[in-house]
């Protein structure tokens, strides 16, 4: 018998997969796709998307979904979302690394707004508790009635926790940055 020489010296080498590597009868293990693995996607497109036409929305404060951006016409209406830069008296409080809120208007200018045994109250409607404190740190927040300034708007949701207008006041419609219409929500 004689030797043939081969190019490949490994060819009597039977390729195995490591046990840990296959599941039981030898095949290896299909690509998942987890949930985890899904949300790290949405939030990665979420991050390319959140552009200056579309704002995917996280906060508890309104439906969670995208968001489509606007530009802001006035006169605002109660009811209307908008987006807004976090204001700097609240930034030690807000969680989220987005600079921006969306909030709904609860009171244009010449409405009232209080805060009566630690709840908001806009327009004789109740609007939740006003927290004074948050983890043990004071939160600055609205104390008695005010009325709503020319040119400024009370932002507010109905939510429980929600970082808004009772804790940094009304805001200047100058510093509101655009309307938001949903485009896919879900809660």
């Amino acid at each position: 018998m004689t030797r043939v020489a081969s190019d490949d010296t490994h060819a009597h080498v039977v390729r195995k997969r490591p046990a840990w590597t296959t599941r039981p009868g030898g095949r290896a293990p299909r690509a998942r796709c987890t949930r985890s693995s899904l949300v790290l996607g949405v939030l990665v497109l979420a991050a390319v998307v959140s552009t200056r036409w579309v704002r995917l929305n996280v906060s508890p404060s309104v439906p969670l979904g995208f968001y489509l951006l606007e530009p802001l016409v006035p006169p605002l209406q109660r009811g209307t979302l908008v987006l807004l830069p976090a204001p700097t008296r609240i930034r030690p409080w807000w969680p989220w690394p987005y600079p921006a809120l969306l909030k709904p208007v609860a009171a244009v200018a010449g409405e009232e707004v209080c805060s009566v045994a630690g709840e908001l109250v806009v327009q004789g409607a109740a609007y939740g508790p006003v927290f004074v404190e948050v983890h043990g740190k004071p939160l600055p927040h609205l104390e008695g009635c005010q009325i709503v300034p020319e040119g400024a708007v009370f932002l507010a949701s109905t939510q429980p926790r929600s970082l808004d207008s009772r804790y940094f006041g009304p805001v200047p419609t100058a510093q509101l940055r655009a309307t938001a219409r949903p485009v896919l929500t879900w809660r």
